[in-house]
């Protein structure tokens, strides 16, 4: 981990300039106390933008569009059953000839900026920042500029469009540390009558209160990052 602090205190859009103006590559990662997403980086550079409660999936919006038919994307989803394979469905899509790459890219380009959309509604949480031992890479990559995603989701608030899913403001924002990330050493040492004293703010230790955050991979050598951890 290289960078975390509180939406409330920077928002994701600050946050997204701060790392293309020092073209840093990695995955910025934000969650409260109801969702959580990923903003995928390259050289400062928006590859994609993950939020599981908010997204329409891929094949889902090629329907829609009329680039696929419902009958090509269950047998593309149905092969991909049978074989257990896990080859995105992009490619598949591709492999087969139901599509073509130009079209993909319209497509995932427009789901990024549907996503940097609903980033705007998110006024509180958490970020951290890091970069994967191995870089993430996308079979289709529009590699958005991200002044570009800010403007257009700007100009989408202006005209009257508004994010689809309406998040809950909460007075005083829990902290997911210790559900997510926290391992017993860190608990011990900061985790005090449910008040986490390194974010210092209420927590929330019992995994089963959240079972829809996706679990923290840590690496061997990630609890040395905790000490004097740079943030905003």
């Amino acid at each position: 981990m290289i960078l975390w602090g509180r939406i409330q205190d920077f928002s994701i859009f600050a946050v997204l300039q701060f790392l293309a103006q020092y073209k840093k590559s990695g995955v910025l990662e934000i969650q409260d106390f109801e969702e959580y997403g990923s903003v995928f980086l390259t050289k400062g550079r928006v590859d994609a933008i993950s939020l599981p409660l908010s997204d329409d999936l891929l094949g889902k919006r090629l329907v829609t569009a009329g680039a696929l038919t419902e009958e090509q994307l269950r047998e593309c989803l149905l092969e991909a059953h049978e074989r257990d394979v896990t080859e995105p469905l992009g490619l598949l899509l591709l492999r087969r000839g139901y599509t073509d790459r130009a079209t993909l890219q319209e497509i995932v380009n427009k789901q990024i900026h549907d996503q940097a959309l609903e980033l705007s509604n998110w006024r509180s949480g958490s970020f951290k920042f890091t970069i994967p031992e191995r870089p993430i890479q996308f079979p289709i990559t529009p590699s958005i500029d991200v002044q570009t995603l800010l403007l257009d989701a700007s100009r989408r608030l202006d005209e009257g469009d508004r994010p689809r899913r309406e998040k809950i403001v909460v007075e005083e924002e829990i902290c997911l540390t210790c559900t997510v990330e926290c391992n017993e050493h860190i608990k011990a040492r900061f985790l005090k009558n449910d008040v986490c004293l390194w974010r210092n703010m209420p927590a929330i230790a019992k995994d089963h209160l959240f079972p829809g955050i996706r679990r923290g991979r840590r690496r061997p050598d990630e609890e040395d990052d905790f000490q004097d951890l740079p943030f905003l």
